[in-house]
């Protein structure tokens, strides 16, 4: 995209950036659901006997690749070539699996992407536990939550760029979390 005129802008964040402030970001999702999950059912109770741990562990590594395909479903939808344009992978010094989209996308495209994981494995289930009482739904949906730290603290910056006046694609980051801007000036003919 360079050769076309455009100037990268790089918006990649480290893992570990990623991992400190996704605890930050997820704190306010944390405080309204658990609050509400409080308010609703007077406490919270999770008490897994040995079986439900390995269980409840068996479904966190189930929901870490569901989140995986989700950002891919996604992608894919708006990218030009489909599932061609999706990549999956593991980082194994950080046990992450991660996805990542081949082709630009535009703004909006790039952000429903990035935010679909959290608010389908997260954000609905844990809402939706707390009026009938489901600690265990609960709990997974505030980790996944956690666990779309990352792509939050990426839609945080991403919504703080502005680029108006130019003329902007959106590149997923192929082997770091975040993503690469390209940008140029609206030419005027």
């Amino acid at each position: 995209m360079e050769a076309e005129g455009y100037r990268a802008k790089d918006l990649t964040i480290g893992m570990l950036e990623a991992n400190g402030k996704a605890i930050l970001l997820a704190l306010p999702f944390w405080g309204v659901l658990g609050g509400a999950y409080f308010l609703h059912n007077g406490s919270f109770g999770l008490e897994l006997p040995l079986g439900g741990l390995l269980g409840f562990l068996a479904a966190l590594v189930i929901f870490t690749a569901v989140h995986e395909l989700i950002h891919g479903l996604f992608w894919s939808i708006s990218a030009p070539e489909g599932w061609k344009s999706i990549a999956f992978g593991f980082i194994p010094q950080y046990l992450t699996p991660y996805c990542t989209c081949e082709a630009p996308l535009s703004k909006g495209q790039y952000l429903l992407g990035a935010v679909m994981p959290t608010v389908l494995l997260g954000v609905l289930p844990s809402a939706a536990a707390v009026p009938a009482g489901w600690s265990g739904v609960f709990s997974m949906g505030m980790l996944m939550i956690l666990m779309g730290g990352g792509d939050l603290l990426i839609l945080w910056k991403l919504l703080r760029y502005d680029g108006r006046g130019k003329e902007v694609r959106f590149l997923d980051h192929p082997y770091t979390a975040g993503l690469v801007i390209f940008e140029r000036t609206f030419s005027k003919v």
